[in-house]
C-alpha cells in the first residue's frame, strides 16, 4: 500500500476536480484558468482511445512545456500527435517527450516556474531568498517529471 504525504495528496487533484477544470476550459469561462490550464487530447498507445486531461502549460511561440509524473506520457511515444485547447482555441500539435536528459528538464522547469511562479509548489520547486528558483530544488524536480515539448502546427 502506498503512503500519501501531504505534498504528493496536494499534487494529485481528485478526478472530479480534473473533471471540473475541463468543463470550464471547454466553456466561455474557460479565461478563468486558460492562461495556465489547457486540455491535452491523445491517444491510448493499446487501447486506440482517445484520453483528453487538463495540464499546466507554458507557451514560448508554437511551443508548449508541459510537465508530468504520470505514465500517460508513454503513449505519446507511440502517438505523438495531440489536439491541445487552449484559451478557447483547438490546436493540432507533435509531442516530444524528453525523460532522460535531465539537465534539459531542470533548464525547462526553471523556464516554467519563473513564468508560473504559483506553480512551483506543485513540481517541488522552491525560490531563494533573491527570488529565483533554487537549482537543487530544480534538480530534484528534473529526477521525477517527464518533460513534454508540444510543437503546434
Amino acid at each position: 500500500m502506498a503512503v500519501e504525504t501531504k505534498a504528493s495528496a496536494a499534487r494529485r487533484p481528485p478526478k472530479i476536480a480534473n473533471k471540473i477544470a475541463a468543463l470550464l476550459l471547454r466553456s466561455p469561462m474557460h479565461r478563468l484558468m486558460s492562461n495556465f490550464l489547457l486540455l491535452l487530447t491523445f491517444t491510448g498507445s493499446k487501447t486506440g482511445k482517445r484520453y483528453t486531461i487538463p495540464i499546466g502549460y507554458q507557451r514560448e511561440g508554437n511551443m508548449l512545456r508541459l510537465f508530468t509524473d504520470h505514465t500517460w506520457y508513454k503513449n505519446l511515444l507511440k502517438f505523438p500527435t495531440v489536439k491541445v485547447r487552449i484559451q478557447g482555441k483547438e490546436y493540432t500539435g507533435t509531442a516530444e517527450v524528453i525523460r532522460e536528459d535531465k539537465e534539459v528538464i531542470a533548464r525547462e522547469m526553471e523556464v516554467f516556474v519563473r513564468h508560473l511562479p504559483n506553480a512551483a509548489r506543485a513540481y517541488g520547486v522552491s525560490f531563494d531568498e533573491d527570488g529565483k528558483p533554487n537549482q537543487e530544488s530544480l534538480s530534484n524536480a528534473a529526477e521525477r517529471f517527464v518533460l513534454i515539448r508540444v510543437h503546434l502546427e
